[in-house]
């Protein structure tokens, strides 16, 4: 739709958050996952990503002391360490509080990750969802900027 100002559709590449905000499902099942990383979904270079919640379905079971962490490896959207004593049925998993302040704009193509760390894990499901902008296809905004030499 054309939103005239001054005569242009300046207005036509706005994020309208009501329109381009998206939230991706899945479930993980890490439950023969040993001590690694392994990639779920991928998400496109330039997409915000303006957080997530996973919340166990099933609880972990380990023979060892295992934990698992969920989100994006690197980056600060990316959850504490939580130990199968605690990651039982019900239990609510999101970025770590000290690191979610800010959302994140990818760099590169990237994918949200199960980290199973210390031990194999024998058992364990999780519902997540992400929130998220999609990478827009341009940018342009209504005022136009130059900058003097010096």
């Amino acid at each position: 739709m054309a939103n005239p100002l001054y005569g242009q559709n300046k207005l036509d590449s706005y994020v309208d958050a009501a329109k381009d905000l998206r939230v991706r499902k899945f479930q993980i099942d890490f439950g023969i996952q040993e001590a690694n990383t392994a990639t779920t979904e991928t998400f496109t270079k330039g997409s915000i990503i303006l957080g997530f919640s996973a919340v166990v379905t099933e609880a972990m079971l380990s023979g060892g002391s295992a934990t698992i962490q969920l989100g994006f490896a690197g980056t600060t959207m990316l959850s504490a360490a939580v130990g199968k004593a605690t990651a039982v049925a019900d239990y609510p998993i999101g970025p770590d509080n000290s690191a979610d302040a800010a959302p994140l704009v990818l760099v590169a193509d990237d994918t949200f990750d199960s980290i199973v760390g210390t031990a194999t894990a024998t058992a364990g499901k999780v519902d997540v969802s992400v929130w998220y902008i999609e990478k827009q296809d341009a940018h342009s905004g209504v005022h136009e900027y130059v900058t003097p030499a010096s």
